[in-house]
């Protein structure tokens, strides 16, 4: 299966404000994923909790690609580009 990318240019802080709203998403989903347990219809729960977790699991990948590209930038890894818009 052929997976679409695409390049997206963000600054220092552009990429610690993503890496941050990304990181409450996921401590929210995992709020939620404990909630789950709670209901009473199984079906429900398990419905519940598989949408869930690929919602978690996109916000835990780009948690993880925001913080390497933090990384990256606080190393000096990183290219000088002009106004892209």
């Amino acid at each position: 299966m052929k997976i679409a990318h695409v390049a997206v240019y963000l600054d220092a802080e552009q990429a610690k404000l993503i890496r941050w709203a990304a990181q409450e998403a996921v401590l929210a989903a995992d709020e939620d994923l404990e909630l789950t347990q709670k209901l009473h219809d199984v079906n429900a729960s398990r419905l519940a909790r598989e949408a869930i977790s690929a919602k978690r699991d996109i916000y835990q990948e780009i948690v993880d690609k925001a913080q390497d590209a933090c990384e990256k930038l606080n190393k000096g890894e990183y290219e000088y580009i002009d106004d892209v818009d």
